[in-house]
């Protein structure tokens, strides 16, 4: 446990390093090709059911595009807004689920629930970075 520790708090070190991404950039984005290199899967699933869903392994991001409360014809689930409660759940499922020790979430949500996404974040993750646009 305390080497996974170790190894999260450089991990979290270099993520922040302006300096170290540049060099890594510069080493390593030539040689980067998309067909073999990145991995991912879709799992176009409730992420309410992500225990249940996926299996364990070395997840490195997450991006949920959350219910918003709207009640827009033709919206899917979206009578109720994802607030602190479900949106804790979300972050919580999925850092038990990954095995890795650095990962990001992305949520898509809206202008409403921002508060109750960074609250939800900064309760379980150490670096929180919001971004509007």
């Amino acid at each position: 446990m305390e080497r996974a520790r170790k190894e999260r708090d450089r991990l979290l070190a270099r993520a922040f390093s302006k300096e170290e991404d540049e060099e890594v950039l510069k080493k390593f984005s030539h040689k980067l090709d998309v067909t073999k290199d990145l991995f991912y899967n879709v799992y176009n699933s409730d992420v309410a059911d992500m225990l249940q869903v996926l299996p364990k392994k070395d997840y490195t991001l997450l991006i949920a595009d959350i219910p918003y409360g709207f009640r827009m014809a033709g919206s899917s689930y979206d009578d109720t807004p994802f607030l602190f409660k479900q949106l804790n759940k979300i972050i919580k499922d999925f850092a038990q689920l990954t095995t890795t020790p650095l990962w990001r979430i992305v949520i898509f949500h809206s202008m409403d629930q921002g508060y109750s996404v960074s609250q939800a974040l900064r309760s379980t993750c150490h670096g929180v970075e919001n971004l509007a646009w």
